[in-house]
């Protein structure tokens, strides 16, 4: 492929879209390759004061699911989420995901990274397919007031993003993409813009809003199990290639 590439640009044949180092150049803060051999607790954490139960399931946001570590693999590269229909908790018949670098009711790590305004967060991602699922990448202060969701999916619509910034004057967009997003890999963007908020799909804006100007707030990603549209398998995976985050 990189053979192809160079001998594209020397043509002058190739036409190279936004990509992240374009769309906020700076230095890179905090990233996660998922290179080892399991997910690194030094900095992520599964507890989170979003979630109202035992801070690892929130039945009164739609969520069937119970956080545990069991949901994460990583192998190859990728960190692997996977939802089980295995009744992990009293009151929860499905296992979930969800990873947090802080706001993490008490836990370690208690803030392992912070984002802030100016920040561009990128996650490299393979969503699910099977219906019932509610993946995304968010962030968190603890009351929710600055909620920044870079996406979220509903898997029973395999042709929607929803991208919202939560902080008042707040906004956001529902992007309709004209093809499957779950038949392969895709780069899923935002710029927490101190003057606007943008998003970005595989390099390509899809969706500017209001400024963001939280302070503190976690980075999470997560695997929901969503009771609006409750699965009919027993199993289903997301895969994460990676997470990063650039600062002017």
């Amino acid at each position: 492929m990189r053979k192809l590439l160079t001998a594209l640009v020397m043509l002058g044949l190739l036409v190279v879209p936004l990509r992240a180092a374009d769309a906020a150049p700076g230095t890179l803060v905090f990233a996660d390759e998922f290179d080892g051999t399991a997910i690194d607790r030094t900095k992520w954490a599964i507890h989170s004061n979003a979630e109202a139960d035992q801070c690892l399931g929130n039945k009164d946001n739609q969520q069937l699911e119970w956080h545990t570590w069991d949901a994460l693999s990583v192998h190859d590269g990728t960190l692997t989420m996977t939802a089980k229909k295995n009744n992990p908790a009293p009151g929860y018949e499905w296992s979930g995901a969800l990873i947090t670098t802080g706001q993490a009711c008490g836990h370690e790590p208690s803030q392992s990274f912070a984002v802030q305004p100016g920040d561009y967060v990128e996650t490299r991602l393979k969503l699910p397919s099977a219906k019932g699922f509610w993946p995304s990448t968010w962030t968190w202060n603890g009351n929710g007031s600055n909620e920044q969701d870079t996406y979220e999916f509903y898997s029973d619509n395999h042709n929607a993003l929803y991208l919202t910034n939560h902080q008042s004057p707040g906004g956001g967009c529902t992007y309709r993409s004209a093809t499957d997003l779950t038949t392969d890999w895709h780069t899923i963007a935002q710029q927490l813009g101190p003057d606007k908020t943008i998003w970005y799909l595989d390099g390509k804006e899809i969706c500017r809003q209001g400024p963001y100007a939280g302070t503190g707030d976690a980075l999470i990603l997560d695997l929901f199990v969503y009771a609006k549209i409750p699965p009919t398998t027993t199993s289903e995976s997301m895969h994460l290639d990676y997470v990063r985050v650039y600062r002017p």
